[in-house]
Order: C-alpha cells, then structure tokens, then sequence
C-alpha cells in the first residue's frame, strides 16, 4: 500500500519508483519467461537488434508474467491512486533499440484521451548514459503537458539535454508513472529489455468514457501494427480472456473492457 507522501509525491511529479520489489527467484523466472516468448513468438524473424520486438505477456507460456496484473505489489497501488474499480489492462516484454524520443503515451485532457498508471522495470541496470527511463516531473498535467508538446520539437534539444529525472534502477526495481507523463530514453544499447503493465481509471463520466473508448479503438489496433502474427495475439489474448482461474478482480476488468471495445477486432 502507498502512504499519503508517496501519493503525494504522484500526483505531483507523476511518477514513483520502487526498489527491488522483485526476489531473485522472481527475476530468474521473468527472465526464463521473457527469452521463451519472445524467441518463440517472432520466430519467424529473429531479434538482429534492428527492429524493436514487442509481445504481450499474458498467454499459458507467461503463467508469471500473466499474474502480475493482479498481484497486490501493484493493482493495490493502482487502485489507490486511479479507484478502487482501476482496469488492469495488459502486461508486455519488449526488446528496444536505441533511443526513444521524447512522447506521452496519453494526452493529459481526460476528454480527449483515458489516463491511468504504467508500471516499467527493467531486465538489466540502466542509468543516464544507458537508456534509464526519464520522465518530465510534473507532465502529467495541464498546462505543462501542453506546453512541451507545443515547444519541446522547437527547442532542437538532444534528448538527453531536455530537464528531466533519469530514473535509474537495477533488476528487481520498478517505476511507476502516469500515462499522460513525457518520457524517454537514451544511450540504451541495442537489446534494451523492458516489461511493463498498464492500468486505466474506469470511465465514470460519459465524456471520459468517449474518450477510454476511442483509446480501446486504437490500443485494438496495436496487434495490426506489430510484426507478430495476427493468430498470436489472438491466441494470448484468449488466454487471457478465458480466466480459467476464476478471478473475479480479472473478470470484472474483461467484462467493463469488452464493453468498452478493448476485444473487439480480436473476437474474443
């Protein structure tokens, strides 16, 4: 559970980070689980750190992987922050290359755009000058939110010279941060492996559910634009969907998202 300082510290700044929240035996098995999916998911075109491989990680090869969408070291903290009724959304592996430029994931009008938290952690120690994950202090929200988007392209900054906290971290640890914050990368080598999970806040008004459904539209979409095979995605999802466990906190997340258009080109 968070105390009141450290969701104070997130609602000002946008981000927390949680050291060696993972066990050693823990690692060992995220580890094993994210070489076996990934290799076998993209098969069909080998990692020649090119090209950044991406893949949900809530299929029955990911059983690990899959649970921590519900375990209380993060769902717990979500619902703190977002309510009690917060959307576990996806958990995913990623292999990047290179830098990231400087991007929010959502926009910061909860009219335009749905927000909730990402929780990031890394499969190896990053710092300033190797990838660390930075984060804009603050750009959660309006008006600074809009005003890098306005100003930052102007500025003609490296991204490692734009004002930012590098929030650098050993296997075990994880960032927390808004979805709406400005973050990037640099200097990260060519096999940067990053998980990650993703809440949203439930829409309760009717402009923010407008606004969550055009975000399932697009997140539906994601499979589309990714290099794995559509059967895939498919299949992990259906996985997933099938909650074979009985979870009820899992279960209520399928039916809100399945109503909100998260399944939809999948039919599942």
């Amino acid at each position: 559970m968070l105390t009141e300082q450290q969701i104070n510290h997130f609602q000002t700044f946008g981000f927390l980070i949680f050291r060696q929240v993972f066990s050693p035996d823990e690692l060992k098995t995220i580890n094993a689980e994210f070489e076996r999916t990934l290799t076998e998911a993209y098969r069909h075109t080998p990692f020649d750190g090119t090209r950044r491989h991406w893949v949900r990680t809530m299929g029955p090869d990911t059983p690990f992987f899959a649970s921590l969408l519900e375990d209380r070291r993060f769902c717990e903290p979500a619902e703190q922050l977002y309510g009690e009724d917060v959307l576990g959304i996806v958990s995913d592996a990623n292999r990047y290359v290179g830098d990231t430029r400087w991007h929010p994931d959502h926009h910061a009008d909860p009219t335009e755009d749905c927000y909730g938290v990402k929780f990031a952690y890394y499969l190896e120690s990053v710092g300033a000058e190797n990838g660390a994950l930075r984060l804009i202090p603050g750009s959660h929200k309006n008006p600074l939110h809009t005003e890098v988007r306005e100003n930052l392209s102007q500025l003609g900054l490296e991204i490692c010279n734009v004002p930012a906290y590098v929030c650098e971290s050993e296997p075990g640890d994880v960032v927390a941060f808004d979805v709406r914050c400005w973050h990037a990368s640099w200097g990260g080598a060519s096999d940067r492996r990053m998980c990650t999970m993703v809440y949203y806040h439930n829409p309760d008004t009717p402009e923010e559910e407008a606004a969550t459904r055009r975000r399932a539209t697009n997140s539906a979409k994601e499979p589309e634009n990714s290099e794995l095979p559509f059967s895939i995605h498919r299949a992990i999802m259906s996985h997933w969907v099938a909650n074979r466990e009985g979870s009820q906190k899992r279960q209520r997340w399928i039916d809100r998202m399945r109503e909100l258009g998260f399944f939809a080109p999948l039919e599942i």
